[in-house]
């Protein structure tokens, strides 16, 4: 489904603090361009700051102050204190599509906002980075009456806010303009790390390089920069806001010789230098050492020792084996050097979420994970993989291997390693578990509605971007991007259709949530150029319903909004728990002709006690008519400016009761993720 909001800028204007730099960011010249003293507010609205505004018309291009360095490369390495920032952000192109919004219908977007730089930056000679500066500043946008369009339908002023913090706002609040039937938007910014680059994945840490007179973060932030002696002065290179001014750094009195603090047992290859302060020699944590609790598995030999020097923490010698005292079986060696033996495990599976369905009489209709099997009879591969495509990531190409089980059902991702070591590798199938085949691969071009962006095909997702350890397996979540979306485009055998009442559980990471649309999962058309009533899970933020709290929510995308509750237009329901966990499990359920619920865990799964209501009820707009295609990470249209982590979750033929839910939520959290 697709959510598009529009924006327009009034002026937002900060005084910058040092170097004597004022912005003046009037619509007109000011007259007299007086040294910044806080210019009024004319009666256009336009704030000046360096000069009065005469007249107060709202300006689209008035003059700054702030000068752009003069670039002229040089070494960068060392630790790097902001002394002085002046920079004004100004744009007549706004790239909407960073906050979900229809560039077609938002047009003539502009932003004016004026930012400021603290902290400190070090530069490693390996060319890695630690950033501990923050950027604050202020900002006013105007967002014209067209921008509020979505999928054939009109949002609403308030619900613009929470997308809009996808530009890199901190807080933004959205209220109707005084004219033209679109809003008016105050945000504020109050960044940790990128100086002076608004941005909503902006990073602590990470890698840096330089050229000429270029320094570029990350591969993907580029800086213009001049260092002379002890200063280095940078200008953002940004195209959408257009950043003018500069950052000026001064340099502390050690430098960074490569390699961070070792945490948690990694032995750092240096330690980078702090302002007068010496990295802390990476000593060796207690994260591989430590001895081996002597757990076994069924079947396994006792692991006894099971010591490493640096390594993994050896858990027994026996893989996925229960902590024991001691106890002995006839296969399996015991660990040595920490890792994990490959002959301890017992082969038994017990029941997974689609065995409780069945049982209940509500069988899986479609199933997915990257992490284990849903089912103890399933036996097929859960994830095919891409490598060395010439495609990038666009679903042709290279060579592509499936990714099988261990017998205790997790995730076989030391071939998938094997396979993808030296390539790029990206997820070309997901496994349907449900024995129906419906198998998702990449999603096909949608329609214009959904964003310049959604009438494109879709990029398939890193198979190795994150890994986490669960119950003593190394696992790869689906962790996808804007831009990346998987999709069945027929009718699924055994999918709901028309009023059959049907259910959706999905266990997500609700600290890498997305701020747009939308990022659903469950049944929907299988052309993504017409509509139909979809019936999806909803996981993020967006521009209709909302929950308690800042969200991300789990909600149902229906098609025309995303509904908290069973309201006739999509509201705020403050039942619907706001669910920002690393393992963030929810449920939605329908049945005929209009009956809807919600459901969330009271907590972050490993430590949830269970499940909370946020909604039963009827729904006051949509009497169900299901159409049996599935998506997941994308709206019904190809909507797919937004984002999310994928563990695992699975569509139901009928509507699950409470009691079902309940076994399902404690088989999950059974499963070991957290732990």
């Amino acid at each position: 489904m697709t959510h598009r909001i529009s924006l327009r800028t009034l002026l937002a204007v900060l005084a910058i603090a040092g170097a004597g730099c004022s912005n003046s960011l009037s619509g007109t010249t000011g007259t007299g361009g007086s040294s910044a003293s806080g210019g009024s507010v004319g009666s256009g609205g336009t704030v000046g700051s360096g000069g009065s505004s005469s007249g107060g018309s709202t300006g689209t291009g008035g003059s700054s102050s702030c000068k752009n360095v003069s670039a002229c490369g040089g070494n960068v390495v060392g630790t790097w204190t902001a002394t002085s920032s002046c920079l004004d952000l100004s744009s007549s192109s706004l790239d909407v599509t960073l906050a979900g919004l229809d560039p077609n219908s938002c047009k003539n977007v502009a932003m004016t906002a004026s930012l400021t730089v603290s902290g400190t930056w070090t530069a490693n000679a390996d060319g890695t980075y630690t950033d501990a500066t923050m950027t604050t500043g202020n900002a006013q946008l105007q967002m014209p009456a067209g921008c509020l369009m979505l999928s054939g339908t009109t949002t609403t002023c308030d619900h613009l806010d929470s997308p809009l913090t996808g530009l890199g706002f901190s807080t933004v609040d959205c209220q109707n303009a005084t004219s033209g039937g679109g809003c008016t938007c105050t945000a504020t910014v109050q960044q940790a790390g990128l100086p002076g680059v608004l941005s909503s994945a902006a990073s602590g840490s990470g890698n840096y390089a330089t050229s000429g007179s270029t320094l570029t973060i990350d591969g993907s932030t580029p800086y213009a920069y001049c260092v002379s002696g002890s200063q280095m002065t940078w200008t953002p290179q940004t195209t959408s806001p257009t950043t003018t001014g500069t950052v000026v750094f001064q340099k502390g009195s050690g430098t960074g010789s490569g390699g961070s603090t070792g945490t948690g047992g990694t032995v750092a290859t240096g330690g980078s230098t702090g302002s007068g302060g010496s990295g802390s020699g990476g000593s060796i944590g207690s994260k591989g050492g430590a001895t081996g609790s002597g757990g076994t598995s069924s079947g396994g030999t006792t692991g006894s020792g099971g010591a490493s020097s640096g390594g993994a923490t050896g858990t027994g010698g026996a893989k996925g084996g229960a902590t024991g005292t001691g106890g002995t079986g006839t296969g399996g060696a015991a660990g040595s050097g920490g890792t994990t033996s490959t002959g301890g495990s017992s082969g038994t599976r017990s029941d997974g979420p689609c065995d409780i369905y069945s049982a209940a009489g509500q069988p899986c209709a479609a199933a997915y994970s990257t992490i284990r099997a849903l089912s103890k009879t399933y036996s097929g591969s859960l994830y095919q993989v891409r490598s060395g495509s010439s495609s990038m990531n666009t679903g042709s190409g290279g060579t592509t291997k499936d990714i099988g089980m261990t017998a205790d059902g997790f995730a076989d991702t030391s071939s998938q390693d094997t396979f993808c070591s030296g390539s790029t590798c990206t997820i070309s199938i997901l496994y349907d578990q449900s024995g129906n085949g419906n198998n998702l691969k990449v999603a096909p071009a949608g329609t214009t509605s959904g964003g310049s962006y959604s009438a494109m095909p879709d990029f398939e997702s890193s198979a190795n971007h994150v890994s986490l350890t669960i119950a003593g397996h190394k696992v790869y979540p689906l962790y996808m991007n804007a831009r990346e979306g998987y999709r069945l485009t027929a009718v699924g055998k055994g999918m709901p259709t028309g009023a059959k009442a049907q259910g959706i559980y999905e266990l997500a990471d609700g600290t890498h949530s997305g701020t747009a649309c939308c990022w659903d999962f469950g049944d929907v058309s299988t052309n993504p150029t017409q509509y139909t009533t979809m019936n999806t899970i909803f996981f993020g933020t967006g521009f209709w319903g909302s929950g308690a709290g800042s969200g991300p929510w789990f909600m149902g995308d229906f098609e025309g909004g995303v509904w908290s509750d069973g309201a006739s237009t999509p509201d705020k329901n403050n039942n619907d728990p706001s669910m920002k966990y690393p393992f963030a499990f929810g449920i939605v359920k329908t049945a005929p002709p209009s009956a809807m619920s919600i459901r969330a865990g009271n907590g972050n799964l490993p430590t949830a006690t269970g499940l909370t209501t946020a909604f039963a009820g009827n729904n006051a707009a949509k009497t169900w008519n299901n159409s049996g295609g599935i998506l997941l990470g994308i709206g019904s249209d190809n909507s797919n400016n937004s984002f999310g982590t994928f563990y695992e979750g699975a569509i139901t033929n009928g509507e699950p009761s409470d009691t079902t839910d309940a076994s399902v939520f404690t088989n999950v959290q059974s499963a070991g993720y957290g732990k």
